[in-house]
């Protein structure tokens, strides 16, 4: 059979175009982003200039090494962004997909029943994500063990990478096939109404994985030990009475067996929210200091900023899955992929094919759309670092820990504005440390 794909479909032009534009407008931001790092890189901004930690942070050496850091990621970048668009261009226009229902067609019969379609929708979203894996594995083995070992970052064996790797395409895997067995099912018998449930089902999978990833995946990367008694743990439990949070426990991660970066996060949901810190970062940062970043962290949780999301999040999760059964109805979508053996009459009994194809477009032009999201979760940032500077009563803690957390992970000190507002979803230490300043000082840059 010939799996021809129609250049002249809407519904393809739709997906090159966005594809490509999106793959143009990041080498723009990157290459934006390189030549101001080649005109500023090696200034320590104004801003910075009055706060003794930051001249000693940020020396000409370190200036220096964030710069050639972050270069050497850009010129990696590069061919790795340019062989995914290649990948995933071939893999659409040249009928890889048509192939594969093709040949389920031929060994369990057109895609009626509930274990053909789980069979061939499984296999749609394991080869729309195997090939880059496999393709991303000399650019994560270049990164890891080349250019962030030059740069001290990497402690990670060989062993440990295979390890994980393995782990990490299991794990994916198995809910995968969970995640396609169940969808296969509504598909196959709720031929009207799986946008509905299926919405459901993937909002309730993300809830009960924020109970299930910190107890039972987590531990089978990181082992995680209770912090010890003493005045860091005693400083934490205070701050987090005094913001009403109630977890499952504070655990230090060993994050050094990997890398040599800095972290520190909380996760779960409801009871089962735990505070999880870095090995390297709490040997890196004073305990106020810690105290002051987990206080930015509690901000998100005393403003209310993850229950704002879910408000916005939830309903648009039915809209846009409403949105993409909508296309998927379309005999159009199909043909002009090369699903040229659907028809009207059948086109109901393979809608999970009109799902992937609808995503896959989606997927294309989604970028385009993330500065908004990033506007929206730089405010909170901002709002959390405030609530972080009232509860500990010192914005120079986390302007400190801010400083010392950028020099140490060679994070750049001054990205063009336009790439900030594209890909930055935190604000940059320049404008978070001005804003802490003016806590500090009220009438400072007014």
């Amino acid at each position: 059979m010939n799996f021809v794909v129609n250049f002249t479909n809407p519904f393809v032009l739709i997906f090159i175009a966005g594809t490509i534009i999106t793959f143009l407008i990041n080498h723009f931001l990157e290459f934006i982003d390189f030549r101001a790092r080649k005109i500023n890189g090696g200034k320590l901004p104004i801003e910075l200039q009055d706060i003794s930690l930051a001249k000693e942070s940020f020396d000409t050496n370190k200036l220096k090494n964030i710069c050639q850091y972050e270069n050497a990621k850009y010129f990696l970048w590069i061919p790795s962004s340019i062989c995914s668009l290649i990948l995933s261009l071939s893999l659409i226009l040249f009928g890889f997909y048509p192939f594969i229902f093709d040949l389920v067609c031929k060994i369990a019969g057109f895609p009626h029943s509930i274990l053909s379609s789980f069979l061939c929708f499984f296999l749609f979203m394991i080869f729309s994500s195997i090939p880059e894996e496999i393709l991303s594995i000399p650019f994560s083995l270049i990164k890891q063990f080349k250019l962030e070992k030059k740069f001290g970052f990497n402690t990670m064996t060989i062993k440990l990478w295979i390890s994980d790797f393995i782990k990490d395409l299991i794990i994916s895997s198995i809910l995968a096939a969970l995640l396609s067995f169940v969808a296969s099912i509504f598909f196959v018998k709720c031929t009207n109404s799986w946008w509905f449930i299926l919405a459901t089902v993937m909002i309730a999978f993300t809830f009960l994985m924020q109970v299930i990833y910190p107890k039972f995946i987590a531990p089978l990367f990181n082992k995680f030990t209770p912090l010890e008694e003493g005045s860091l743990k005693e400083k934490i439990t205070n701050l987090l009475k005094s913001s009403g949070f109630v977890s499952d426990g504070l655990f230090i991660m060993d994050a050094s067996k990997r890398s040599n970066h800095s972290n520190a996060y909380f996760t779960g949901f409801g009871k089962s929210k735990r505070i999880v810190l870095y090995d390297t970062l709490v040997k890196s940062l004073t305990e106020d200091e810690l105290v002051a970043v987990l206080g930015h962290e509690l901000g998100h949780f005393k403003l209310k900023h993850i229950l704002k999301r879910l408000i916005f999040v939830i309903p648009l999760e039915f809209v846009l899955m409403f949105v993409l059964y909508k296309i998927a109805q379309f005999v159009q979508l199909y043909s002009g992929f090369g699903f040229s053996s659907i028809t009207p009459e059948n086109v109901g009994q393979v809608q999970f094919i009109g799902l992937f194809l609808a995503i896959t477009i989606y997927g294309s032009i989604s970028e385009l759309i993330s500065p908004f999201t990033s506007f929206s979760s730089r405010k909170h940032e901002y709002q959390a670092d405030e609530y972080a500077a009232k509860i500990t009563g010192n914005p120079m803690d986390l302007i400190n820990a801010l400083i010392k957390l950028n020099s140490e992970n060679l994070s750049e000190l001054i990205p063009p504005k336009i790439y900030v507002f594209w890909n930055y979803s935190h604000p940059t230490i320049v404008e978070r440390t001005v804003a802490l300043k003016k806590m500090i000082n009220p009438g400072e840059n007014k």
